[in-house]
């Protein structure tokens, strides 16, 4: 019988079939499960023991985990590039104006500044930002993993998306690249005094970290359209 619902108990075998590869890339494990079941529909119930041997002799534990090393490879390299493309289109075309603008407000901001305190808040603002959109990814991804989670229940491996792994990880980035410019000259030049050059150093890193926000957005937006983010 062909393009055949599978039954409940056929639907078990396979999720027990793929459970014991011990993926946690939720991308390749639904991949490798809608494949399984697109393949097994097109028979009988009495072939679907043999057909998911067959299929077993090919999806092997090292296969399957080969492929999620490679996609997982990929994808962060992918995201990588991705944000480096966004952030040099600022330089250049119609988004020139739009930084120029994000400079002369910062800049601005940062000259009339009174005192650390002052200049602490305008630095923290595009964190407070990033911590804003890192709360707002982390829903929507729990949000679009729940089905598969759910599939896969009780399989005793941690199921995450191999697309938002590397995007959570560069939200995090910021606040230790900011930790880093401030304290290390610090820590380098402990003599030097950078009180005068404060409003300057403050209003660049700041430009920084909005870039690197917005070009981040941008990331997420891109790859929510095919993604589980």
């Amino acid at each position: 019988m062909s393009g055949r619902k599978l039954n409940q108990v056929e639907l078990n075998q396979i999720q027990k079939a793929i459970a014991v590869k011990e993926l946690t890339s939720a991308e390749i494990l639904m991949e490798i499960y809608d494949h399984y079941i697109s393949h097994l529909q097109e028979f009988s119930g009495e072939q679907f023991s043999s057909e998911l041997f067959e299929l077993e002799q090919k999806f092997t534990y090292g296969y399957c985990r080969a492929l999620q090393f490679k996609f997982n490879k990929k994808t962060k390299a992918d995201i990588a590039k991705t944000q480096w493309m966004i952030i040099q289109k600022y330089f250049c075309g119609s988004r020139w104006l739009f930084l120029a603008g994000i400079l002369a407000l910062v800049f601005y901001v940062s000259t009339q500044a009174r005192s650390k305190q002052e200049l602490g808040i305008l630095l923290l603002s595009p964190l407070i930002l990033l911590g804003f959109v890192s709360i707002t990814f982390g829903y929507q991804n729990f949000k679009k993993l729940r089905p598969i989670k759910k599939t896969f229940k009780g399989i005793g491996i941690p199921i995450s998306s191999s697309l938002a792994r590397p995007i959570s990880e560069r939200m995090y980035l910021p606040v230790m690249i900011a930790q880093i410019l401030i304290f290390l000259p610090k820590i380098v030049f402990p003599n030097l005094e950078f009180a005068p050059f404060s409003p300057a150093i403050a209003g660049m890193i700041t430009v920084l970290l909005i870039l690197y926000t917005l070009s981040l957005l941008e990331v997420w937006k891109i790859k929510s359209k095919t993604g589980l983010i």
